[in-house]
């Protein structure tokens, strides 16, 4: 399978722009003391801002990787040696962005790189203005703070052009679920970077039989253990897991990193019914492998998740809304993923029901309320993928039903009547990850170009 976009790296070339002169005088920019303006006692305050800058490194966020610092240190003719310039240059296909800390670095422009510039004061606002003035991306960091908040931004948006998404499609345009989904996966390649990789949804079953009990059982039974009350036909469960793992073999062979499949043209055809399974855990366990997977080939709903969860670093939940008052929202689907406190915490408790009256098709059922956080954020884009609606909530209740579509989560919000007036121009499914995200969604928006709206 292609690297999980969220294990890829910002690869960040730091730079510590430094103006040295190259002997005593004072006038209207340098005045001081004679003593600390020597050109031996400059080399040395640039030695000692080199070391502070490159420790200063080791706090920032771990979604950075950082090539060797380089000193760019500087005379009064405000020119970088040649030399220097080259090393600036090396691999720079491979490099993502430029940091630059301490003094400005005339002429980097001329590498066409967006830079990040952690200085606070009139040397990082006037650069980061002229190299936009320029066409140039910019950024103005006056602390770590900045620093993080800008890395782990533009991070997302390289996340989100290294994802490769299989859809497993019945073809129909536009699907029976989902008319108002973004029609031509071409729009999310050429505005975002994602990529989508449509096949027949029946090309799966071939790797499905495939997999042998043997393959699939210690997943199921641990699946199946952890569970606090488990209403589903066991052995029919196995053909779960052997779909899941039929995905991930799938994303193997076409070099993909997320997922979705056609769903009601799936049903009608009656192999569900034939080879007793559902897709609904399938995504519920490869979101929690940090791998975006999505319901029904609704590109608008994946395209969301690929952002909330690379933004939270958590798993996210999509389903169907319904107003129930008009300041409570409901949302339903089966395909919860465990870790929604975020990945590496520790998993929500469940219950492992079936999709089915039959019994086959698992389901996880897992109670939102029982979060580290109530308040979640929603979000969907439109079907010309050019804008994003976000709406912030607070999850009150879940309920869950016998068969067919469940958990239910009640959602608090200002105004839900209004908020599903204006999934009019949206459409239905929603995603949800806990934890209020305007702030940074609104800030990642304005770096990859697309609009957001309120709900």
């Amino acid at each position: 399978m292609k690297q999980k976009a969220m294990e890829t790296k910002l690869v960040v070339r730091p730079l510590v722009g430094c103006l040295t002169h190259t002997h005593f005088w004072e006038g209207p920019c340098r005045a001081g003391r004679r003593e600390d303006m020597t050109e031996e006692a400059e080399a040395k305050a640039a030695d000692e801002v080199f070391k502070s800058s490159v420790e200063g490194l080791k706090q920032v966020i771990d979604e950075v990787e950082f090539l060797e610092p380089l000193d760019v240190r500087y005379n009064e003719s405000f020119t970088v040696e040649k030399e220097l310039f080259a090393k600036i240059g090396e691999d720079l296909d491979k490099v993502d962005c430029f940091l630059c800390m301490g003094w400005r670095i005339p002429k980097l422009e001329r590498y066409n790189k967006p830079v990040i510039i952690w200085q606070n004061g009139n040397e990082g606002i006037d650069f980061a203005a002229y190299c936009r003035s320029l066409g140039i991306e910019a950024y103005v960091c006056m602390d770590l703070q900045d620093v993080n908040e800008i890395a782990h931004i533009l991070w997302v948006r390289k996340a989100v052009q290294n994802t490769r998404a299989l859809v497993l499609t019945a073809g129909s345009q536009p699907t029976f679920g989902i008319q108002s989904l973004i029609r031509d996966p071409e729009i999310l390649r050429q505005r975002y970077g994602l990529e989508v990789v449509k096949l027949p949804f029946t090309s799966i079953f071939k790797y499905m039989d495939e997999i042998t009990d043997e393959e699939a059982r210690p997943i199921a039974e641990k699946i199946i253990n952890g569970s606090s009350d488990t209403q589903v036909n066991t052995e029919w469960f196995l053909n779960d897991i052997k779909y899941y793992l039929a995905a991930k073999k799938m994303m193997d062979i076409y070099d993909c990193n997320a997922f979705s499949t056609a769903c009601h043209e799936l049903c009608t055809t009656e192999i569900p019914q034939q080879r007793k399974f559902t897709p609904c855990m399938c995504h519920s366990i490869l979101k929690d492998e940090g791998i975006p997977s999505g319901c029904e080939e609704d590109l608008n709903a994946l395209m969301a998740m690929v952002i909330l969860q690379y933004a939270a670093h958590r798993p996210a939940f999509m389903g169907n809304p319904n107003h129930e008052t008009d300041e409570l929202l409901r949302i339903h689907h089966a395909v919860p993923a465990l870790c929604m406190n975020g990945y590496g915490t520790k998993p929500l408790e469940y219950k492992l029901w079936a999709f089915t009256g039959q019994g086959f098709g698992g389901k996880l059922q897992v109670d939102f309320t029982e979060n580290n956080e109530d308040y979640v954020t929603l979000g969907r884009f439109n079907p010309a993928g050019d804008t994003m609606c976000v709406k912030v909530g607070e999850v009150i209740r879940s309920e869950y039903a016998e068969t067919y579509c469940s958990p239910y989560y009640y959602i608090k919000m200002d105004d839900a009547r209004e908020y599903m007036h204006n999934l009019a121009g949206f459409g239905h499914h929603q995603v949800l990850v806990f934890g209020d995200y305007r702030k940074i969604l609104k800030k990642i928006a304005k770096v990859m170009n697309f609009n957001i709206l309120e709900g």
